[in-house]
């Protein structure tokens, strides 16, 4: 059997750990663990209830804008993508870029979520991890699948104003801020920051008009 790409497999893992982060927040903040094992088995209950939702791009967006997006410190998500190419951006570049970001990751985890990411997987949680940082943890999990091999992730979060939130993720050793470090720091050196932005630009334009050929082409 092939095994999925960890870049594919870490942005199918983003859902488990994003959805309905809010909810699960609150003014006595919860443990790093307890949120994330709320979450999972709460999205795991949702995609049960309607596996349908996967393959309509359409809702999945809409779950990504209003329930990810804000739950997500892109913000430092971002900050650590960039490196120090973050001193060198001019603070209307960093709202651009963090836009820009946001929105390859989201589109980058539609294009690859299948009903096979969700059907009958289970989330194990290993005891916390602690950061020399009070306000920064690492979380470990073992993701089973039923018909591929288990899957080793870290979930690097930050305790913000609204919780605990994800700024990293890292599966099977790969992570989703190192991998796009490279490769934008390639980018920036040969076309600038504003070179990576509008590359970003151009290929979530690109990605949006695909979608949205996509949906025309559905029958009524």
């Amino acid at each position: 059997m092939v095994r999925k790409k960890p870049v594919a497999t870490l942005l199918s893992v983003i859902a488990f750990m994003a959805y309905l982060l809010s909810g699960a927040a609150v003014s006595a903040q919860p443990d790093p663990v307890a949120v994330l094992q709320g979450m999972s088995d709460q999205v795991l209950a949702v995609v049960e209830k309607d596996p349908d939702i996967l393959n309509d791009k359409t809702r999945m967006r809409k779950v990504a804008d209003d329930v990810v997006v804000p739950n997500v410190d892109f913000v430092l998500f971002s900050r650590w993508v960039l490196g120090k190419n973050w001193r060198k951006a001019s603070p209307e570049q960093r709202k651009i870029f963090i836009s820009e970001f946001r929105e390859l990751l989201i589109n980058s985890y539609l294009g690859s979520i299948t009903r096979d990411d969700y059907k009958n997987q289970t989330i194990r949680y290993k005891p916390l991890r602690k950061d020399h940082d009070p306000k920064k943890v690492t979380v470990e999990a073992e993701v089973e699948q039923p018909n591929g091999p288990i899957v080793e992730v870290m979930f690097r979060m930050r305790l913000g104003n609204s919780g605990w939130m994800v700024y990293d993720v890292v599966v099977e050793g790969v992570s989703l801020v190192a991998t796009h470090r490279s490769s934008f720091s390639n980018i920036i050196r040969e076309r600038g920051i504003d070179g990576l932005i509008t590359m970003l630009e151009e290929k979530n334009i690109g990605k949006k008009s695909r979608e949205t050929a996509t949906s025309s082409d559905k029958p009524e």
